[in-house]
């Protein structure tokens, strides 16, 4: 026999609790600081250190060892569990509780079961651990464990585990989770049992206690078949029993034959008593129980028959108990007590609908005086927006009747214009064109009144219809014979396609050929050259179908919608009164039909409109007889057909008349064919004229064309005047020329608008043409004067010469240039247009514009004025001077010299010193 301490070995610590053989023969020990390796051979001692590989061995007293399936060592004690890998040398610190209850945790036992879940015996109830899971589960006396202080666990053959406590031995089915619990009264030796626990290679189980060792084998007890019922035994309300018929008033019989009771809502604390029927072996059963609508789960009783409830809210509940035998076999029918607590008196049925009733008067209160808070604001919304209607009503009939005005002014232009020519200058040929020009734009006048009034008696209602049977296809040929000759000048292939021609039909024929023409006079102003536009007339399904196609300019779609109000206009580049597709759809709807657009922009419109044939439609007093004349009820036409029969050789685009005796050239820019004409013949006696529509045909003559002066309108499509004012004045290559407005916006901010643009002038519609040309020919004199000092003066002076900081600019940098260049014979023009970054003859264009000399001169004059400079210096010879100022020869610069200055270098030199 031996006896090995710390003084005669290598134990670190003597008190030694648990040891645990291995394989190889060695011996593990657990003491009360370390985890010690005993080798029986050598009889020497190892420590296992308190860290390996980084991992700490945080087991302080260790109780229990056990190895694994894996051969690992797990060691149990005080502070949870570590589990050491004696092949890798490495120690791990397991998770095994599942809060930090794990550090003050003190492991008794370890046991691996056949499924590989390790369970853990601690001194706070009996954990399962799943390591291939990572699920922890921990089962205590709340589960139906007798005891929380476990210390020892074994498997027997049917998979249940058996436990040693503090208060006997418990047996686990880990499937169903049930405990059957064994005390002393069983055969144990004593409740209380130790560390001590083995089984046997048969199946035998020693578990050793304070009394000795209890032994069995799992597989020969039986269990008791008997399930006892629960009967509640007492009920106590504040820890008094009520008994029946007491001051309570809750019982009317015993609490053991009641099923149900009522209890006030001062009585919501109280506590039930019950027992098992069956009084053998009582001490073994286990109650379970739940008070339906208050807890979610079972709760388990073992040592306890009573239960307590306080402070519980108003309602029915239903208390549910049931009782386990000795064997844990629970009775699956539990007794059941109603418990039905009554709310205060604020939470009854009648206050809660006096609440109800009062929050309703106040939501009700609530939602009226917002309500008419709101209705308020609608109402103020609806006022600010019927406000910005008629504001948006008002402003587009300003714009009308500016538009109007606009019209008139053209006209009388017109009008009074020929007139006073007629005064100055009388001759049969130019008197009968004159005439002809106030007819024209007499009717146009008229046509502009015309469908004032006949708007105005549409919009008051006067329009009288008269419906009767006539043939539609004769008055529809009639007027679109009209427009002929206008699609032929405008180059338009015009047709028309009828199914009437011998058929009668029920219209108003006043009616019938005002929408025609305005729809015509529609379709003509927004169609362009080589478009078409077709007239369909026909009988459809009961109604007359007129229908007006076109492939113009089309009508966006965000646009539609508006077409047909009042003053209502597409676009301004096509100005008029918006009067006209109005007075369509009136008289449309006066004559009980309807109108319908189809449009698509850039490709055209198509307006149908369609005149009902069933003589039930129209009111007895709609329908005309037979000899009926309507001539009382003829509606003025809107349509001055005069207005557009214009002779298409006085209006075809003039090329530049070139004559000798003419001065400069003048661009007309105006898309009024009859003004520009006008203008055209006005002035051709004195320029050479050309003509454009619009702003960005202008800009395309001014490429190529030598212009003076230009005279533009501001309203035109396209391009406006306002802005080719712009872009002339900003181009470099044409900034020079003179731009004067003529426009019949007279108003002082757009005269304004026109003079910051850069305009020269701005002359107001109706003008006179005396005037107009007078004022061109005093500008062009200007010019002419400035250019004829210019040219008798050997400086070169940009400030007093230009009109622009652009042109004065320009000037100064090519006299630049040139003096860069003063004695490279090799500089020419195409050099010099390179260095201005302009072409040679846009660089020509301009320098002729600006000095009236060619870009040759301008170089010429340039040097010879450096080589006066430099004769009256005196210090050079005519040689020197020569090529000082780009010549080649001294005899070549002596011919040059004597055709710009009249005389000789030399004699040059010699009258500066006479």
């Amino acid at each position: 026999m031996e006896h090995f301490n710390q003084t005669n070995s290598r134990l670190v610590n003597e008190n030694v609790y648990a040891i645990l053989p291995d394989e190889e023969g060695n011996i593990w020990l657990g003491t009360l600081s370390a985890l010690v390796l005993f080798n029986p051979e050598k009889r020497d001692f190892t420590t296992i250190e308190k860290e390996r590989n980084g991992n700490p061995f945080s087991v302080k007293q260790i109780t229990t060892l056990f190895r694994d399936s894996r051969k690992r060592l797990w060691i149990g004690g005080e502070e949870g569990i570590s589990v050491y890998n004696q092949q890798h040398d490495k120690l791990q610190k397991e998770l095994i509780l599942p809060d930090n209850s794990m550090l003050q945790a003190f492991v008794n036992c370890i046991y691996e079961a056949v499924n590989g879940v390790f369970w853990i015996g601690t001194r706070e109830g009996v954990y399962s651990f799943s390591e291939k899971e990572k699920k922890v589960k921990r089962y205590t006396t709340a589960n139906g464990l007798p005891n929380n202080v476990v210390y020892g666990i074994l498997e027997d053959s049917f998979g249940r585990l058996w436990m040693s406590t503090n208060q006997g031995i418990s047996c686990l089915n880990p499937e169903t989770e049930q405990f059957r619990n064994f005390t002393e009264s069983d055969g144990l030796q004593s409740n209380q049992f130790t560390s001590s626990h083995y089984r046997t290679a048969t199946g035998q189980m020693l578990f050793g206690g304070i009394n000795g060792i209890t032994t069995f084998r799992p597989e020969l007890l039986q269990d008791n078949p008997h399930t006892p019922p629960v009967v509640i035994t007492k009920l106590q309300l504040f820890n008094k029993t009520v008994r029946p018929d007491d001051e309570s008033g809750v019982l009317s019989k015993n609490i053991s034959e009641t099923e149900s009771i009522t209890l006030k809502s001062w009585q919501s604390a109280f506590s039930l008593e019950f027992v098992v029927s069956n009084y053998i072996s009582g001490q073994h059963n286990t109650f379970a129980y739940m008070l339906e609508g208050y807890d979610k789960e079972w709760y388990y009783l073992n040592d306890k028959r009573t239960v307590s409830y306080s402070n519980l809210p108003h309602g029915t509940y239903r208390f549910l108990v049931k009782a386990a035998n000795s064997d844990g076999k629970w009775n699956p029918t539990p007794t059941v007590l109603e418990i039905k607590i009554l709310p205060v008196w604020y939470k009854t049925w009648w206050a809660t609908l006096l609440f109800v009733v009062i929050t309703a008067g106040f939501i009700i209160f609530v939602f009226r005086f917002f309500w008419m808070r709101k209705s308020m604001e609608t109402k103020l919304e609806m006022e600010r927006k019927d406000k910005e209607h008629q504001e948006e009503i008002n402003q587009m009939k300003m714009r009308f009747f500016i538009n109007i005005s606009h019209e008139l002014r053209t006209p009388l232009t017109l009008i009074l214009a020929p007139l006073q020519e007629i005064v100055n200058r009388i001759s049969d040929r130019w008197t009968r064109n004159q005439l002809e020009y106030i007819q024209r734009n007499a009717n146009r006048l008229l046509h502009l009144v015309n469908q004032l009034m006949d708007y105005r008696r549409a919009e008051l209602g006067v329009f009288s219809l008269k419906v009767k049977k006539g043939n539609a296809h004769e008055l529809i040929y009639e007027n679109f014979l009209f427009y002929d000759k206008l699609s032929r000048h405008k180059r338009i292939n015009y047709t028309l396609n009828s199914e009437l021609a011998d058929k009668e039909v029920l219209f108003d024929p006043n009616y019938l050929e005002l929408i025609v023409n305005n729809l015509l006079s529609n379709a003509f102003k927004y169609t362009k050259s080589e478009q078409s536009i077709t007239v369909t007339l026909k009988e459809e399904k009961g109604w007359l179908l007129l229908r007006v196609s076109d492939t113009g300019i089309g009508i966006p779609l965000s646009k539609q919608g508006r077409i047909f109000e009042r003053f209502y206009q597409v676009d301004s580049e096509h100005v008029g009164s918006g009067i006209g597709l109005s007075l369509v759809q009136r008289l449309v709807d006066l004559h009980h039909g309807r109108i319908e657009l189809a449009s698509e922009e850039e490709k055209g419109s198509t307006f149908s409109v369609y005149l009902p044939q069933d003589p039930s439609s129209y009111k007895p007093s709609e329908l005309a007889s037979t000899d009926e004349e309507s001539e009382e009820d003829q509606v003025y036409s809107t349509n001055s057909r005069e207005m557009y029969f214009i002779d298409t050789e006085s209006v075809a685009n003039p090329a530049i008349e070139s004559s000798d005796k003419k001065r400069g050239t003048i661009l007309i820019v105006e898309d009024n064919i009859e003004i520009r004409r006008y203008l055209s013949n006005g002035l051709a006696d004195l320029f050479n004229t050309l003509e454009v529509g619009n702003g960005e045909e202008a800009l395309e003559i001014l490429k190529d064309s030598e212009i003076d002066v230009i005279i533009t309108d501001v309203m035109m499509p396209v391009m406006d005047g306002i802005k080719l004012c712009k872009s002339v004045k900003q181009n470099i290559r044409t900034c020079h020329i003179p731009v004067m407005i003529l426009s019949a916006k007279t108003e002082i901010k757009d005269q304004m608008e026109g003079l910051q643009m850069g305009a020269d002038d701005y002359i107001p519609k109706p003008f006179s043409l005396t005037i107009l040309t007078t004022k061109i020919q005093n500008m062009m004199r200007t010019r002419r004067r400035m250019l004829e000092r210019y040219s008798k003066s050997l400086e070169v002076e940009p400030e007093k010469i230009t009109f622009n900081a652009m042109d004065e600019a320009l000037l100064k940098r090519a006299m630049k240039i040139v003096e860069k260049n003063m004695d490279n014979i090799e500089f020419s023009t195409d050099e010099f247009a390179r260095e201005m970054g302009m072409s040679r003859s846009n660089l020509h264009l301009k320098l002729k514009a600006i000095t009236g000399e060619s870009t040759i001169d301008f170089i010429r004059k340039v040097r010879f004025n450096e080589a006066s400079k430099l004769l009256k210096d005196g210090r050079y010879t005519v040689a020197e001077v020569s090529s000082m100022v780009g010549f080649n020869t001294p005899s070549y610069f002596a011919t040059s010299f004597k055709k710009y200055f009249g005389c000789l270098p030399t004699e040059y030199i010699k009258r500066l010193k006479g």
